[in-house]
């Protein structure tokens, strides 16, 4: 007898259920070139027999996804090759080539070689760190700086994705999401200058993020990993997006989180609690994955946290409270539909 499809909570953000409209229009359904189907990380196609090409594309904006009052240039050139990097390592493969198409505002034409060129740098430090090549693209004026980039990558042996999640699994991140928010809310209470040097740590964090390539590899070579997504918009939106897609719920366990000691220092300064950086801050891009009871983290690649666990319930997310019982939680992450991308919480410069 068939199974019966599981329930599935709602959409995860406004963000989502448009494209979730979208997709009878785009004209694409699954085959043997292209096995899965639209709205993961990445695309994929089927090349040979083990070898899968991912393709990935993310745009960054000016003054929405980021300000030059808070990064250089040539910061800005990495963070946009960075985002689609982590695309491709939330996918468990390697990333191999790039095309990038470099929007620029027509005001700054006197000054344009150089301002271009510093982007390119920074394109260049991401490149040169992951081994990986830009391959074409294109620069046209605009409105103001627009930094586009598709990237192709490839995995050699399974694919992870991001609705595979199974009841009973417990759910795992990478680092320590929420440490980018930090930094940021660092930058805009006393400016990248002025910044008191204990926090220098936590702007990094920001202003140079690390993709998990390695540890996505290795995530997808381990059979009791079951899905996986990259944490750009914050742990609140990611888990809601893992739990929609694989029709079941997530209760987090947040109560023995290892936040540092600059990070809540920082949040007294701030008067924010360091939980409220890590469940809907963005731009981590930390990995955050399920897996069966047995997974064992590989702890010589970098610091892993079991943060909670994956329910057969289509229930959303919810936080485990101390005197016990859960109380579910709204997603304040990033949502570019929502007051133009501004959640209370939203994050992004």
């Amino acid at each position: 007898m068939l199974s019966q499809p599981r329930k599935r909570n709602r959409y995860p953000s406004l963000e989502y259920g448009l494209l979730e409209r979208l997709k009878p229009y785009l004209n694409f359904k699954p085959s043997k070139a292209y096995p899965f189907g639209i709205g993961d990380d990445a695309a994929v196609r089927q090349n040979r027999e083990k070898e899968k090409i991912i393709l990935t594309t993310d745009t960054l904006v000016e003054d929405t996804h980021f300000s030059l009052e808070y990064m250089t240039l040539r910061e800005t050139g990495y963070k946009a090759m960075v985002s689609n990097i982590s695309d491709c390592a939330a996918m468990g493969a390697m990333p191999e080539s790039a095309l990038v198409t470099v929007v620029f505002p027509a005001k700054h034409a006197h000054v344009l070689e150089n301002r271009i060129k510093k982007i390119y740098e920074g394109l260049y430090d991401a490149c040169l760190q992951w081994d990986t090549r830009i391959i074409g693209g294109d620069t046209i004026a605009g409105p103001c700086w627009i930094i586009s980039i598709t990237l192709i990558g490839r995995a050699l042996g399974r694919v992870l994705k991001r609705g595979q999640a199974k009841p009973g699994d417990s759910l795992w991140v990478t680092g320590m999401p929420g440490e980018s928010a930090a930094g940021l809310a660092a930058i805009r209470k006393w400016g990248r200058k002025r910044a008191m040097p204990r926090f220098q740590t936590l702007i990094d964090r920001h202003v140079r993020p690390q993709p998990r390539v390695e540890y996505g590899a290795w995530l997808a070579g381990n059979r009791y990993v079951h899905a996986c997504i990259d944490v750009s918009d914050g742990i609140s939106k990611e888990c809601a997006t893992m739990a929609y897609d694989s029709g079941c719920g997530i209760i987090l366990e947040l109560d023995s989180l290892p936040f540092s000691h600059e990070m809540i220092q920082l949040g007294d300064a701030c008067k924010t609690s360091p939980r409220e950086w890590f469940l809907h801050g963005g731009e981590d891009y930390e990995l955050l994955w399920s897996a069966a009871p047995r997974f064992v983290p590989a702890f010589d690649l970098c610091n892993a946290t079991r943060i909670g666990t994956v329910t057969d319930k289509a229930s959303g997310v919810s936080v485990r409270q101390p005197e016990g019982g859960a109380v579910r939680i709204v997603s304040k992450g990033w949502d570019h539909l929502e007051k133009n991308g501004e959640s209370e919480n939203t994050l992004q410069t």
